[in-house]
């Protein structure tokens, strides 16, 4: 991967610009010099923007408001790339108030290695998609990038300080271990899984130890059972001997119906009687109350209704003649109030007093006694209609009560009439009494008694309903014992089905344990290939390859970025599942731990490790036949790696830097001034009043014309 071009609008520090302003960025080392906090690091953070950025996850740019230029509201970053002979451009944007927006497309390859865009091609659109596509271009996450590719300020020697499980942790990320194992371990556990629902299947739900207790429980319930069955025949023997010398059960059950009836004919009879009785006092009627009487008081009743009949037609009439009274009385009321308002008009008009009728001039006397007489007739003329209206109120009153009267009147003559009714009922009552008495002495007949208590005391009891509940406790306990005996044939019937089942169970249980101990030996072979998996990821990927590769990879760069004092870095693994690192001094001639590292040569072996890592990283897999490839994202970003490391050992970190040919781009960001001894491409960056500007100087030379000018 190359990075062509940078350009950014807007953001952080910048306010708009172009790296570089025409052409494209070149190959292999570019110094990236400028003061403190002109916005060095803010470029390659644009690029890190324009790649990968997402506000949810991507916490090292920080939130989008720090993205964006103090006093505008919303940023745009465009970073062009090359990639297995195509090229790309990657946009990304967001303001205040908007959602960050991204863009992927494919540039026409020709063009876009002499700077310009031509034949765009939509390649994804969203952060989530575009995130998808460039991490699968590139083959590696965001975040394997900031622990290999991009060393942060200050966190150079990041890697040198990491100890025990956390260096393990790093090693197994950066190389994908987890993929093997978690992938090894995810089919074992779906192997499992499936054991797991196939013993289900042979699932024992009632052991046989149990079964068979059981089966020894339900062969003695039976053999109560069937003992109980015995005792239950031998009751109902003896109880049908003892029943055969009393009546049959079913004429003794008549007879006793036939009682509970003529007690409840008593009962109502008693009960007609009263009600009868209590209604004929309510009415005076001389006893014994019979037909005629009842007829007799209704005609009484009658004659009262006829009577207020003729009351009410009575007032009636003399309502309606006052009623027309009033009328006449309104109406010359009426005419006295018109002519009272006739005259009034005619005494305001004219001072010659007129008769209101033909109009001819009267005496003032006269015309004064006209208006008197139509001024005093209407007030009397008033008490006489108010008179007239309470009259006719009171004789309303009275038609009311009349009709109250005869309302009453009425509901006592129904209930005469249903009085009549209740002596009817009564006497068929009687009837039906005497006849249910017939059909007891027919029952007492075929036992040669007389009467109820003699049948009794045949049999040596007190009364009938002795012998009644004797006779039918008698029944009951036959019934009793037989449906007991019944219950327990139905339940001896029930156990041996029990048992049957159960002897089933036991033959099904011997074929299950024998599949379950099969399931099991596949269960337990998988728990040893768990055991096989992690420890040939720990033994034979961690310390036979894996480490050894680190340890060649990076011998090269600790040499020559410490001078040649420390050459040989170890890491070895633990019982533990952790890494303890170390290295040869040289100088002093034995192995030390990295505690015993002074910060200098963490800072030098730090930045070893990480460029010997990354570029381990692109060529190596953690098996020969791995379907991962490698990263194919081949820059790395160095911002400020110098600054723990004396002048030699700067200087040694940037002969190799110059000399390293296994990354297609080194950008090495530094406030130092080191061009007058390193010929590279040179990135400059200044601060202006309208934001920090970025220049491209392809020879030192171009930066030291600048600076004389």
């Amino acid at each position: 991967m190359r990075i062509l071009w940078i350009q950014a609008k807007n953001f952080k520090c910048y306010s708009d610009i172009k790296v570089p302003s025409q052409g494209i960025l070149p190959k292999g080392l570019l110094f990236v010099e400028g003061e403190n906090s002109v916005g060095k690091s803010s470029l390659f953070d644009a690029i890190f923007y324009a790649l990968f950025y997402d506000p949810t996850t991507t916490k090292e740019l920080g939130t989008k408001d720090d993205l964006i230029r103090r006093g505008y509201s919303e940023t745009e970053v465009e970073v062009a790339f090359e990639l297995d002979n195509k090229c790309y451009l990657v946009q990304r944007n967001h303001s205040q108030k908007t959602a960050v927006q991204a863009y992927l497309q494919e540039i026409d390859a020709a063009s876009a290695l002499q700077g310009t865009i031509s034949g765009k091609r939509k390649i994804s659109e969203g952060v989530v998609e575009v995130d998808k596509k460039i991490t699968a271009l590139l083959n590696i996450t965001k975040e394997k990038i900031l622990n290999t590719l991009v060393v942060r300020q200050g966190s150079v020697q990041d890697l040198a300080e990491a100890k025990g499980a956390e260096l393990r942790n790093i090693i197994y990320e950066l190389f994908q271990l987890d993929f093997y194992r978690d992938r090894a371990l995810e089919i074992i556990k779906e192997k499992k899984l499936k054991l797991d629902e196939g013993k289900k299947k042979y699932g024992i739900e009632r052991t046989t130890e149990d079964i068979e207790k059981g089966i020894k429980e339900t062969n003695e319930s039976i053999k109560q059972s069937k003992k109980d069955i015995n005792i239950y025949d031998s009751d109902v023997e003896r109880l049908q001997i003892e029943i055969s010398n009393f009546p049959d059960f079913k004429e003794v059950q008549e007879i006793n119906g036939l009682t509970q009836r003529l007690d409840q004919q008593g009962r109502t009879i008693k009960l007609k009687q009263v009600s009868i009785s209590e209604l004929g006092k309510k009415f005076e009627l001389k006893e014994p109350i019979n037909q005629k009487n009842i007829e007799s008081r209704s005609k009484e009743f009658e004659k009262i209704i006829e009577q207020n009949l003729d009351k009410k037609k009575t007032i009636e009439k003399e309502i309606e003649i006052l009623n027309e009274e009033r009328s006449k009385s309104e109406i010359e009321r009426e005419n006295f109030s018109e002519r009272k308002k006739s005259l009034e008009k005619i005494a305001e008009k004219s001072d010659k007093p007129q008769c209101d009728v033909c109009e001819q001039e009267i005496s003032e006397s006269k015309f004064k006694e006209l208006l008197n007489r139509s001024t005093q007739n209407i007030p009397a003329l008033t008490q006489g209609i108010k008179k007239k209206e309470d009259a006719i109120k009171t004789k309303r009153s009275e038609t009311k009560n009349l009709e109250q009267t005869n309302f009453q009147v009425q509901r006592d003559i129904n209930k005469l009439a249903s009085l009549i009714n209740d002596i009817e009922e009564l006497a068929d009552l009687n009837d039906a009494k005497e006849e249910i008495e017939n059909l007891i002495q027919s029952s007492l007949q075929n036992y040669k008694v007389k009467s109820l208590n003699e049948l009794a005391q045949k049999f040596k009891l007190n009364n009938f309903s002795e012998l009644f509940d004797h006779i039918k406790s008698l029944e009951e306990d036959i019934k009793k014992n037989e449906l007991n005996k019944k219950h327990k044939l139905n339940t001896i019937g029930e156990k041996s089905e029990l048992i049957e089942k159960l002897k089933k169970q036991i033959e099904e249980n011997k074929k299950k344990e024998v599949e379950l101990a099969k399931i099991d030996m596949e269960i337990s072979i998988f728990d040893e290939v768990r055991t096989l998996v992690e420890k040939f990821i720990a033994e034979d990927l961690i310390s036979n390859r894996m480490l050894a590769g680190i340890q060649q990879a990076t011998r090269g760069y600790i040499f020559l970025f410490t001078k040649g004092r420390y050459s040989e870095l170890y890491l070895e693994p633990t019982k533990a599942k952790t890494l303890n690192m170390s290295i040869k001094d040289e100088e002093l001639g034995f192995v030390k731990s990295q505690n015993l590292l002074s910060g200098g040569d963490k800072a030098a072996i730090g930045l070893g490790l990480r460029i010997g890592i990354s570029e381990l990283l692109k060529r190596i897999r953690p098996t020969k036949d791995s379907p991962i490839e490698p990263p194919k994202m081949d820059i790395l970003v160095l911002d400020e790696p110098l600054g723990s490391l004396d002048e030699e050992r700067r200087s040694k970190v940037i002969e190799g830097l110059v000399a390293e040919k296994r990354f297609s781009q080194i950008f090495l960001i530094t406030h130092t001034n080191i061009r007058n001894r390193f010929r590279a491409p040179m990135i400059t960056v200044q601060s202006g009043a309208k934001g920090s500007t970025v220049s491209l100087h392809y020879s030192p030379s171009e930066v030291e014309e600048e600076a004389e000018e």
